[in-house]
């Protein structure tokens, strides 16, 4: 082989390897595809994970906020669960590989759990458990996870903190079905039924006191108020009341924190808004 030729190999060479090179370096800056099983989990998740992560919901809410799966996860997937029971609604047991579980028990019952993401006291403790979570999958980014924990506590508190400057001072008769926690923890009088009577109004039973209820809210000049998850049978019997403020559904693609303020908001908004 003549040198020319010989040359001309060397450059070729050369160049596939650069071209290889950055094709490893690509793959290795793209960031790990992770699924959330809840929709309010994957905010959280990729508040703090950043950019480190691609972030997924395995899950959505429709209209009336129940929990629908719009497909299968792709083979090998990762996926972020409350706890084997959350997790098994996406067929992976315990053990599975690539399930990542914050709790190997959650022991609390079914209608608590759509409290979580809306439970002040409640988040810290979850969002520790999804640094731990999220170190196992990639865990050189520690540090940075760290920080962005501390950010979110850090903005958990001044949010609570903003919304007790905006509705502090009104009373409420709270018929949220999740979001009752938040509410609570910014409103300064919030009057909510008991399990047994909230568990009899689901079932169009003690209708009566239902009615009664409102009634005397509205005698108190408290507001009403409800959520994408509170019954359809108290919605119904509740949508004439002229103090209802009703919470609406995450718009697509809004932040989690975004959210959380937006509650607050729609709140306030309704209670300076005058009524004709």
């Amino acid at each position: 082989m003549s040198r020319r030729g010989l040359r001309l190999m060397m450059f070729f060479a050369c160049v596939v390897c650069v071209i290889m090179g950055a094709a490893e370096t690509r793959a290795a800056e793209t960031p790990p595809t992770v699924y959330a099983s809840l929709p309010w989990l994957a905010g959280i998740t990729r508040f703090i994970a950043g950019t480190t992560a691609d972030i997924k919901e395995a899950s959505l809410w429709n209209a009336s906020g129940a929990l629908r799966i719009p497909q299968r996860l792709p083979q090998g997937a990762r996926l972020v669960a409350l706890d084997p029971a959350d997790a098994s609604r996406f067929s992976m047991a315990k053990g599975s590989p690539g399930l990542y579980l914050l709790y190997e028990n959650l022991p609390i019952e079914e209608h608590e759990r759509g409290t979580l993401p809306f439970n002040p006291s409640v988040l810290p403790f979850l969002s520790q458990r999804l640094l731990k979570v999220l170190c196992e999958i990639i865990p050189d980014n520690y540090s940075f996870y760290q920080r962005r924990l501390a950010e979110f506590q850090s903005r958990l508190e001044s949010s609570v903190e903003v919304g007790r400057s905006l509705i502090g001072t009104i009373s409420v008769l709270d018929l949220t079905g999740s979001v009752s926690p938040w509410v609570r923890a910014a409103c300064g009088h919030a009057v909510r039924p008991p399990r047994e009577l909230w568990d009899a109004w689901t079932g169009n039973t003690r209708t009566a006191d239902l009615a009664l209820a409102i009634k005397e809210a509205e005698s108190r000049n408290w507001w009403v108020i409800t959520d994408p998850w509170t019954p359809q049978q108290i919605k119904t019997r509740i949508s004439a009341s002229p103090r209802l403020i009703s919470i609406t559904l995450p718009k697509t693609g809004q932040e989690f924190f975004d959210y959380l303020h937006a509650i607050y908001l729609e709140i306030w908004t309704a209670v300076e808004t005058p009524r004709k």
